[in-house]
């Protein structure tokens, strides 16, 4: 997977997220928020950055910690580690 020099270039993430770490070489990157993402919104997210990173992790504000995400999305399936589920990102709904 090829990525750019930093992977953040030209993103645009939905509003009330924002990024509290990435992986300059496109390895991952961790966006938090106030709220959990909604389907649609972890679609979008997978829409803009899955071509830029391998790994895209969810946290709230206030519990962001490394092992406090409550899902990732990994090429085209999103782990809901709150539910202990592997979801398809086309089946997510």
């Amino acid at each position: 997977m090829s990525h750019s020099s930093d992977g953040l270039s030209s993103v645009s993430l939905p509003a009330g997220f924002s990024v509290i770490e990435h992986h300059p070489d496109g390895f991952y990157i961790r966006l938090t928020s106030a709220q959990r993402a909604t389907p649609a919104i972890i679609r979008s997210i997978a829409d803009t950055l899955a071509d830029k990173f391998d790994r895209i992790d969810l946290c709230l504000d206030v519990a962001h910690e490394r092992g406090d995400e409550y899902a990732s999305i990994i090429g085209s399936q999103v782990f809901d580690y709150d539910n202990d589920r592997i979801l398809s990102l086309d089946k997510l709904h």
